[in-house]
């Protein structure tokens, strides 16, 4: 259980680091977890979750392209502020990457739980 908490905990930083919580987006809220009884009820958190990793992948891809970008201006006329750029975009990459992860394994933990429910 102390896997799962700290799971919960990664996942709810990440959301409020990398989501810019916008209103349209669905989120998973602790009352929700809270209140998770049913196969449907962890089904429906779960997908939340991979909703929110392709959306961090996404994110990934997006910054890997920029990184690409920059790297090649700075071989040009940007110089070195392109290459800090560049790095900065990587940074960025990866930690979205460690948050999609994270957001992936609960949606694995909660369908755990759902088929635990049945």
């Amino acid at each position: 259980m102390n896997r799962f908490a700290s799971l919960v905990a990664s996942c709810a930083m990440a959301l409020f680091l990398f989501t810019g919580a916008h209103a349209a987006d669905p989120i998973v809220t602790p009352e929700q977890i809270a209140a998770a009884r049913t196969s449907a009820d962890h089904e429906a958190i779960a997908a939340v979750f991979d909703q929110e990793a392709a959306r961090l992948e996404q994110k990934v891809k997006e910054h890997e392209k920029m990184a690409q970008s920059y790297r090649a201006a700075s071989a040009g006329t940007k110089g070195p502020n392109a290459a800090a750029m560049s790095a900065h975009c990587l940074k960025l990459s990866k930690q979205y990457a460690a948050a999609a992860k994270e957001n992936r394994e609960l949606a694995k933990e909660h369908r755990a739980m759902k088929d635990r429910s049945m």
